[in-house]
């Protein structure tokens, strides 16, 4: 198997990928330092196979929300312990989510990577859908919320009317909060009224917990900027993250 040489040592390392449900994420973990990244929109066994080829990759977990394809896995199976999460893994927290099974595969890397902070945590992921998690200081997951994501709200504004069109905001946007058109109100709609979303669930959690950290992460969680910035991080590495320190909890197996 090829190695990874740094510094004249020999580095095993773990290959972390989260198939979402509109973009693939992967990383290659050194120990807790991620080594290489890349987002695609669709993982092959080619793209694999070059990993392959510049690490040493020796242990691998996936979590998917839909299929991919299956020589990814093979591949891995033959050439690395792999792991595929599911709810009766090992877990760095107490799950008391009363429904586990239904539990997304995202929220549980989520919370497992909330587990090394030692505080009351709220964890924000601002995708597709837009998650709302909550860990206490003493690594007990109690669950949180889900709502629509940005690009949600734009299309079922037009999905479920007659005449509203179906908008478009790039990643620069930040709309007025007076729309002068019925695009612009869309756009001021959808964006102040998921930004006094998040506003309003932090200041909920922040009035019953104390000690309480926020982190954000997902691809739209920078378009906001929200308060109170002492207690706000942004990591939009906080899946994988997590889905590194499960595999590495469960690969000792």
């Amino acid at each position: 198997m090829p190695q990874f040489v740094f510094l004249g040592y020999f580095f095993t390392m773990n290959l972390v990928i989260d198939i979402g449900n509109t973009v693939t994420k992967l990383a290659v973990f050194s120990s807790e330092e991620i080594c290489f990244n890349k987002n695609y929109d669709s993982l092959t066994i080619v793209d694999i196979q070059e990993l392959m080829n510049k690490f040493n990759i020796v242990n691998s977990i996936i979590s998917e929300v839909k299929s991919f394809d299956s020589q990814v896995e093979e591949l891995l199976a033959q050439h690395t312990k792999l792991i595929k999460l599911t709810p009766e893994l090992k877990f760095p927290f107490k799950n008391l989510y009363r429904t586990p099974q239904t539990l997304g595969k995202d929220r549980y890397a989520l919370v497992a990577a909330a587990s090394g902070l030692n505080n009351n945590v709220l964890i924000i992921d601002a995708g597709t859908c837009v998650t709302y998690d909550f860990l206490d200081e003493h690594k007990n997951y109690y669950g949180g919320a889900i709502s629509p994501g940005l690009n949600m709200r734009l299309k079922a504004l037009n999905q479920f009317t007659g005449k509203l069109p179906e908008i478009e905001m790039n990643e620069q946007e930040q709309p007025q909060l007076i729309g002068d058109s019925t695009e612009n109100s869309i756009k001021s709609g959808v964006f102040n009224g998921l930004k006094q979303e998040l506003q309003g669930v932090i200041n909920q959690y922040l009035q019953q917990y104390k000690n309480l950290k926020i982190v954000l992460t997902g691809g739209n969680i920078e378009r906001f900027d929200l308060e109170p910035k002492n207690r706000i991080f942004a990591d939009k590495f906080f899946v994988l993250k997590g889905l590194n320190k499960i595999l590495k909890l469960n690969a000792k197996d």
